[in-house]
Protein backbone atom coordinates (compact mmCIF):
# COMPACT_ATOMS: atom_id res chain seq x y z
CA UNK A 1 0.00 0.00 0.00
CA UNK A 2 1.12 3.49 -0.76
CA UNK A 3 1.30 6.35 1.82
CA UNK A 4 1.55 9.86 2.03
CA UNK A 5 1.78 12.20 4.62
CA UNK A 6 0.26 15.29 4.58
CA UNK A 7 0.08 18.54 6.67
CA UNK A 8 -2.20 20.95 7.35
CA UNK A 9 -1.61 23.05 10.19
CA UNK A 10 -4.85 25.37 10.27
CA UNK A 11 -8.90 25.09 9.68
CA UNK A 12 -8.77 26.50 6.24
CA UNK A 13 -6.05 23.94 5.65
CA UNK A 14 -8.04 21.10 6.62
CA UNK A 15 -10.83 22.09 4.86
CA UNK A 16 -8.92 22.37 1.52
CA UNK A 17 -7.01 18.92 2.40
CA UNK A 18 -9.84 16.64 3.28
CA UNK A 19 -11.52 17.38 -0.47
CA UNK A 20 -7.97 16.84 -1.61
CA UNK A 21 -7.81 13.22 0.12
CA UNK A 22 -11.29 12.61 -1.14
CA UNK A 23 -10.43 13.44 -4.91
CA UNK A 24 -6.89 11.58 -4.08
CA UNK A 25 -8.89 8.68 -3.47
CA UNK A 26 -11.53 8.47 -6.16
CA UNK A 27 -8.24 7.87 -8.40
CA UNK A 28 -6.13 5.97 -6.24
CA UNK A 29 -8.38 4.33 -3.39
CA UNK A 30 -5.08 2.41 -2.09
CA UNK A 31 -3.06 5.10 -0.96
CA UNK A 32 -3.03 5.62 3.01
CA UNK A 33 -2.80 8.86 4.14
CA UNK A 34 -1.55 10.15 7.75
CA UNK A 35 -0.53 13.29 9.08
CA UNK A 36 -1.87 16.53 10.71
CA UNK A 37 -4.86 18.14 10.26
CA UNK A 38 -8.53 18.52 11.73
CA UNK A 39 -11.92 16.92 12.02
CA UNK A 40 -12.82 16.83 8.24
CA UNK A 41 -9.39 15.47 6.95
CA UNK A 42 -10.40 12.86 10.00
CA UNK A 43 -13.56 12.37 8.12
CA UNK A 44 -11.96 11.52 5.30
CA UNK A 45 -9.48 9.15 7.49
CA UNK A 46 -6.63 10.33 7.64
CA UNK A 47 -4.76 9.09 10.21
CA UNK A 48 -4.15 12.29 12.60
CA UNK A 49 -0.77 12.18 14.48
CA UNK A 50 -1.48 16.03 15.85
CA UNK A 51 -4.65 17.92 15.65
CA UNK A 52 -4.99 21.62 13.93
CA UNK A 53 -6.60 22.33 17.48
CA UNK A 54 -3.06 21.51 18.98
CA UNK A 55 -0.78 23.34 17.03
CA UNK A 56 -3.40 26.22 15.17
CA UNK A 57 -2.10 30.14 16.66
CA UNK A 58 -1.47 33.25 14.85
CA UNK A 59 0.64 36.29 15.75
CA UNK A 60 4.24 36.01 16.35
CA UNK A 61 4.17 36.13 20.23
CA UNK A 62 1.55 33.56 19.98
CA UNK A 63 3.45 30.98 18.17
CA UNK A 64 6.85 31.78 20.44
CA UNK A 65 4.44 30.69 23.57
CA UNK A 66 4.23 27.85 21.80
CA UNK A 67 7.12 27.05 20.28
CA UNK A 68 8.23 24.02 22.64
CA UNK A 69 4.75 21.96 21.94
CA UNK A 70 5.48 22.76 17.51
CA UNK A 71 8.80 21.73 18.37
CA UNK A 72 7.44 18.64 20.10
CA UNK A 73 4.89 17.96 17.39
CA UNK A 74 7.29 18.04 14.22
CA UNK A 75 9.96 15.46 16.25
CA UNK A 76 6.60 13.18 16.22
CA UNK A 77 5.73 13.95 13.15
CA UNK A 78 9.07 13.44 11.58
CA UNK A 79 9.44 9.90 13.55
CA UNK A 80 5.88 8.70 12.31
CA UNK A 81 7.43 9.62 8.44
CA UNK A 82 10.64 7.69 9.34
CA UNK A 83 8.44 4.55 10.88
CA UNK A 84 5.90 4.89 7.91
CA UNK A 85 7.81 5.68 5.52
CA UNK A 86 5.99 7.08 2.36
CA UNK A 87 6.53 8.03 -0.67
CA UNK A 88 5.20 11.65 -0.44
CA UNK A 89 4.31 14.55 1.66
CA UNK A 90 1.80 17.09 0.69
CA UNK A 91 2.03 20.31 2.41
CA UNK A 92 -0.78 22.56 3.16
CA UNK A 93 0.15 26.24 3.77
CA UNK A 94 1.12 26.73 6.96
CA UNK A 95 4.75 27.76 6.39
CA UNK A 96 6.01 28.54 9.22
CA UNK A 97 5.76 24.60 9.89
CA UNK A 98 5.86 23.19 6.59
CA UNK A 99 8.54 24.61 4.83
CA UNK A 100 11.01 23.31 7.80
CA UNK A 101 9.35 20.23 7.73
CA UNK A 102 9.60 19.70 3.81
CA UNK A 103 13.51 20.12 4.74
CA UNK A 104 13.48 16.97 6.69
CA UNK A 105 11.47 15.28 4.24
CA UNK A 106 13.90 16.15 1.08
CA UNK A 107 16.63 14.78 3.10
CA UNK A 108 15.11 10.99 3.79
CA UNK A 109 14.27 11.64 -0.69
CA UNK A 110 10.73 11.86 -0.82
CA UNK A 111 8.74 13.81 -3.03
CA UNK A 112 7.40 17.03 -1.66
CA UNK A 113 4.24 19.21 -3.03
CA UNK A 114 3.02 22.01 -1.87
CA UNK A 115 -1.10 22.35 -2.28
CA UNK A 116 -1.97 25.69 -1.34
CA UNK A 117 1.65 27.87 -1.48
CA UNK A 118 3.17 30.24 1.11
CA UNK A 119 1.61 33.69 0.70
CA UNK A 120 5.44 35.06 0.07
CA UNK A 121 4.47 38.17 -2.12
CA UNK A 122 2.22 39.38 1.29
CA UNK A 123 5.81 38.51 3.55
CA UNK A 124 8.41 36.70 3.83
CA UNK A 125 10.77 36.53 0.36
CA UNK A 126 13.48 35.36 2.18
CA UNK A 127 11.30 31.96 2.34
CA UNK A 128 12.05 31.89 -1.80
CA UNK A 129 15.07 29.69 -0.77
CA UNK A 130 13.95 27.17 1.22
CA UNK A 131 10.93 26.34 -1.57
CA UNK A 132 13.48 26.18 -3.99
CA UNK A 133 15.45 23.85 -2.39
CA UNK A 134 12.84 21.60 -0.63
CA UNK A 135 10.10 21.68 -2.73
CA UNK A 136 9.21 19.41 -5.92
CA UNK A 137 5.90 20.90 -7.30
CA UNK A 138 4.01 23.53 -5.92
CA UNK A 139 -0.01 23.98 -6.58
CA UNK A 140 -1.34 27.45 -6.48
CA UNK A 141 -4.95 28.47 -5.96
CA UNK A 142 -4.52 32.48 -6.35
CA UNK A 143 -3.79 33.14 -10.44
CA UNK A 144 -1.24 35.98 -9.62
CA UNK A 145 0.64 33.33 -7.76
CA UNK A 146 2.05 31.13 -10.87
CA UNK A 147 4.01 33.93 -11.97
CA UNK A 148 5.81 34.46 -8.94
CA UNK A 149 6.59 30.75 -8.39
CA UNK A 150 7.23 30.34 -12.18
CA UNK A 151 10.27 33.45 -11.99
CA UNK A 152 11.64 31.29 -8.92
CA UNK A 153 11.87 28.31 -11.21
CA UNK A 154 9.63 25.86 -9.61
CA UNK A 155 7.43 23.53 -11.25
CA UNK A 156 4.53 25.16 -10.46
CA UNK A 157 0.90 24.47 -11.70
CA UNK A 158 -2.65 26.92 -11.31
CA UNK A 159 -5.76 24.84 -10.46
CA UNK A 160 -8.07 27.37 -9.30
CA UNK A 161 -9.91 28.03 -5.98
CA UNK A 162 -11.12 25.12 -4.56
CA UNK A 163 -13.90 27.43 -2.30
CA UNK A 164 -15.42 27.22 -5.51
CA UNK A 165 -16.18 23.55 -5.02
CA UNK A 166 -17.04 23.75 -1.24
CA UNK A 167 -19.73 26.55 -1.39
CA UNK A 168 -22.71 26.02 -3.44
CA UNK A 169 -24.25 29.34 -3.66
CA UNK A 170 -28.19 29.40 -3.44
CA UNK A 171 -30.51 32.41 -3.35
CA UNK A 172 -32.16 32.92 0.19
CA UNK A 173 -35.20 35.64 -0.51
CA UNK A 174 -34.88 36.04 2.93
CA UNK A 175 -31.89 38.51 4.21
CA UNK A 176 -32.99 39.09 7.66
CA UNK A 177 -29.80 39.22 9.55
CA UNK A 178 -26.33 40.33 10.44
CA UNK A 179 -23.73 37.96 10.22
CA UNK A 180 -20.59 38.08 12.50
CA UNK A 181 -17.42 36.36 11.85
CA UNK A 182 -14.85 36.56 14.25
CA UNK A 183 -12.28 33.79 13.40
CA UNK A 184 -11.11 30.17 13.62
CA UNK A 185 -8.99 30.22 16.83
CA UNK A 186 -10.18 30.90 19.97
CA UNK A 187 -7.29 34.12 20.54
CA UNK A 188 -8.85 35.58 17.60
CA UNK A 189 -12.60 35.00 18.41
CA UNK A 190 -11.02 36.65 22.06
CA UNK A 191 -9.90 40.08 20.49
CA UNK A 192 -12.37 40.56 17.61
CA UNK A 193 -15.98 39.64 18.51
CA UNK A 194 -16.69 41.92 21.68
CA UNK A 195 -15.71 44.77 18.68
CA UNK A 196 -18.36 42.70 16.63
CA UNK A 197 -20.97 42.60 19.89
CA UNK A 198 -20.16 46.23 20.60
CA UNK A 199 -20.99 47.31 16.96
CA UNK A 200 -24.31 44.93 16.79
CA UNK A 201 -25.36 46.92 20.09
CA UNK A 202 -25.81 50.23 18.34
CA UNK A 203 -27.95 48.67 15.50
CA UNK A 204 -30.52 47.81 17.85
CA UNK A 205 -33.41 46.70 15.93
CA UNK A 206 -31.38 44.48 13.96
CA UNK A 207 -30.79 40.26 14.50
CA UNK A 208 -27.23 39.02 14.56
CA UNK A 209 -26.62 35.60 13.30
CA UNK A 210 -22.62 34.73 15.15
CA UNK A 211 -21.35 31.47 12.94
CA UNK A 212 -19.12 29.50 15.74
CA UNK A 213 -16.39 28.44 14.08
CA UNK A 214 -15.25 24.47 14.37
CA UNK A 215 -13.28 23.85 17.65
CA UNK A 216 -14.75 27.17 19.41
CA UNK A 217 -16.71 26.20 22.22
CA UNK A 218 -19.87 27.60 22.04
CA UNK A 219 -19.71 28.10 26.08
CA UNK A 220 -17.12 30.68 25.03
CA UNK A 221 -18.95 32.92 22.73
CA UNK A 222 -21.83 32.81 24.78
CA UNK A 223 -20.38 34.57 28.07
CA UNK A 224 -18.70 36.86 25.55
CA UNK A 225 -22.15 37.93 24.25
CA UNK A 226 -23.90 38.10 28.01
CA UNK A 227 -21.17 40.49 28.84
CA UNK A 228 -22.68 43.06 25.91
CA UNK A 229 -25.95 41.53 26.13
CA UNK A 230 -26.98 40.59 29.19
CA UNK A 231 -30.36 39.92 28.06
CA UNK A 232 -29.32 38.03 25.02
CA UNK A 233 -31.11 34.69 25.80
CA UNK A 234 -34.57 36.19 26.40
CA UNK A 235 -34.32 38.97 24.17
CA UNK A 236 -32.83 37.27 20.86
CA UNK A 237 -30.69 39.97 19.73
CA UNK A 238 -27.99 37.63 19.20
CA UNK A 239 -27.94 34.15 18.26
CA UNK A 240 -24.61 31.76 17.87
CA UNK A 241 -24.64 29.40 14.97
CA UNK A 242 -23.35 26.04 15.01
CA UNK A 243 -24.70 25.08 11.06
CA UNK A 244 -22.93 25.75 8.11
CA UNK A 245 -21.49 29.34 7.85
CA UNK A 246 -22.69 29.36 4.57
CA UNK A 247 -26.46 29.11 5.46
CA UNK A 248 -25.52 32.42 7.43
CA UNK A 249 -23.76 34.12 4.38
CA UNK A 250 -27.07 33.22 2.31
CA UNK A 251 -29.69 34.76 4.74
CA UNK A 252 -27.38 37.78 5.84
CA UNK A 253 -27.79 41.46 4.06
CA UNK A 254 -24.09 42.04 5.89
CA UNK A 255 -21.30 40.79 7.35
CA UNK A 256 -18.97 41.75 9.62
CA UNK A 257 -15.64 39.29 8.98
CA UNK A 258 -12.19 38.51 10.75
CA UNK A 259 -9.76 38.72 7.52
CA UNK A 260 -9.04 35.60 6.55
CA UNK A 261 -10.72 32.76 4.13
CA UNK A 262 -14.12 33.70 5.13
CA UNK A 263 -13.59 36.92 3.05
CA UNK A 264 -13.07 35.20 -0.42
CA UNK A 265 -15.77 32.73 1.08
CA UNK A 266 -17.95 35.86 1.55
CA UNK A 267 -16.87 37.31 -2.26
CA UNK A 268 -17.80 33.77 -3.70
CA UNK A 269 -21.93 33.78 -2.15
CA UNK A 270 -21.55 37.88 -2.82
CA UNK A 271 -22.60 39.34 0.55
CA UNK A 272 -21.51 42.83 1.20
CA UNK A 273 -19.08 43.13 4.11
CA UNK A 274 -16.75 45.02 6.15
CA UNK A 275 -13.20 43.15 7.24
CA UNK A 276 -12.01 43.99 10.54
CA UNK A 277 -8.54 42.48 12.48
CA UNK A 278 -7.03 42.70 15.89
CA UNK A 279 -3.73 41.20 17.44
CA UNK A 280 -1.74 41.17 20.14
CA UNK A 281 -0.18 44.65 20.28
CA UNK A 282 3.61 44.04 19.73
CA UNK A 283 2.50 41.11 17.35
CA UNK A 284 0.96 43.59 14.86
CA UNK A 285 3.81 46.17 15.44
CA UNK A 286 6.58 43.10 14.53
CA UNK A 287 3.79 42.25 11.43
CA UNK A 288 3.99 45.40 10.06
CA UNK A 289 7.22 45.55 9.66
CA UNK A 290 7.36 42.15 8.14
CA UNK A 291 4.13 42.64 5.51
CA UNK A 292 4.70 44.52 2.46
CA UNK A 293 1.62 44.67 0.69
CA UNK A 294 -1.03 47.75 1.55
CA UNK A 295 -4.49 45.52 2.56
CA UNK A 296 -4.98 42.52 4.57
CA UNK A 297 -8.38 40.89 3.03
CA UNK A 298 -7.67 38.51 0.22
CA UNK A 299 -10.11 39.92 -1.32
CA UNK A 300 -8.77 43.51 -1.44
CA UNK A 301 -5.13 41.65 -2.50
CA UNK A 302 -7.24 40.12 -5.95
CA UNK A 303 -8.96 43.54 -6.55
CA UNK A 304 -5.60 45.49 -6.33
CA UNK A 305 -7.95 48.01 -3.96
CA UNK A 306 -10.35 48.33 -1.16
CA UNK A 307 -13.13 47.32 -2.47
CA UNK A 308 -14.01 46.45 0.88
CA UNK A 309 -13.38 48.50 4.18
CA UNK A 310 -10.37 47.05 6.40
CA UNK A 311 -10.61 48.54 9.84
CA UNK A 312 -7.43 47.01 11.27
CA UNK A 313 -6.01 47.25 15.27
CA UNK A 314 -7.10 50.64 16.53
CA UNK A 315 -9.22 51.15 13.79
CA UNK A 316 -11.50 48.44 14.79
CA UNK A 317 -14.20 50.46 17.21
CA UNK A 318 -17.90 50.88 16.28
CA UNK A 319 -17.07 54.28 16.37
CA UNK A 320 -15.54 53.53 12.71
CA UNK A 321 -17.15 51.01 11.46
CA UNK A 322 -20.92 51.60 12.34
CA UNK A 323 -21.20 54.51 10.29
CA UNK A 324 -20.02 51.85 7.48
CA UNK A 325 -22.62 49.33 8.50
CA UNK A 326 -24.94 52.25 7.98
CA UNK A 327 -24.20 52.93 4.66
CA UNK A 328 -24.54 49.49 3.15
CA UNK A 329 -27.64 48.76 4.89
CA UNK A 330 -29.47 51.98 3.56
CA UNK A 331 -27.58 53.03 0.09
CA UNK A 332 -28.14 50.30 -2.10
CA UNK A 333 -25.91 52.77 -4.75
CA UNK A 334 -22.94 51.50 -2.58
CA UNK A 335 -24.24 48.11 -2.02
CA UNK A 336 -24.85 47.36 -5.75
CA UNK A 337 -20.93 48.68 -6.36
CA UNK A 338 -19.80 46.48 -3.69
CA UNK A 339 -21.07 43.50 -5.22
CA UNK A 340 -20.60 44.33 -8.84
CA UNK A 341 -16.65 44.29 -7.55
CA UNK A 342 -17.61 40.80 -5.55
CA UNK A 343 -18.60 39.38 -8.93
CA UNK A 344 -15.31 40.53 -10.07
CA UNK A 345 -13.65 38.93 -7.39
CA UNK A 346 -15.00 35.44 -7.64
CA UNK A 347 -14.15 35.63 -11.39
CA UNK A 348 -10.47 36.10 -10.87
CA UNK A 349 -10.64 32.62 -9.08
CA UNK A 350 -10.62 29.97 -11.79
CA UNK A 351 -13.40 27.40 -13.02
CA UNK A 352 -14.60 24.78 -10.02
CA UNK A 353 -12.61 21.36 -9.26
CA UNK A 354 -9.48 23.11 -8.14
CA UNK A 355 -9.03 19.79 -5.58
CA UNK A 356 -9.74 17.22 -8.64
CA UNK A 357 -7.19 19.12 -10.59
CA UNK A 358 -4.68 19.29 -8.29
CA UNK A 359 -5.58 15.38 -7.40
CA UNK A 360 -4.68 13.97 -10.79
CA UNK A 361 -1.10 16.31 -10.54
CA UNK A 362 -0.21 15.02 -7.81
CA UNK A 363 -1.03 11.37 -8.94
CA UNK A 364 0.98 11.93 -11.72
CA UNK A 365 4.00 13.64 -9.60
CA UNK A 366 4.13 10.33 -7.09
CA UNK A 367 3.51 7.42 -10.18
Amino acid sequence: MRRILIVAGEPSGDLHGAYLVKELKKIAPDIEFFGIGGDRMKEEEVDLIYHINDISVVGILEVLSRLNFIRKAMRSLYYAMVERNPSTVILIDYPGFNLRFARLAKEMGLVVIYYIMPQIWAWGMWRAHWIRRFVDKAIVILPFEKPIYDRMGLDVCFVGHPLLDVIGVGHSSTKDIIGLFPGSREDEVKRILPIMLRCAKELANEKFSIALAPGIKKKLVSEMVKQIYPCAASCGEVEIFEGSPYEIMERAKLLLVASGTATLEAAIVGVPMLILYKLAPLSYFLGRLLVNIPYIGLVNILAGSEVIPEFIQWDGKPSKIVPHMRKLLTNQAARQEMERALISIKNMLGEKGAAARAAQIINEAIK
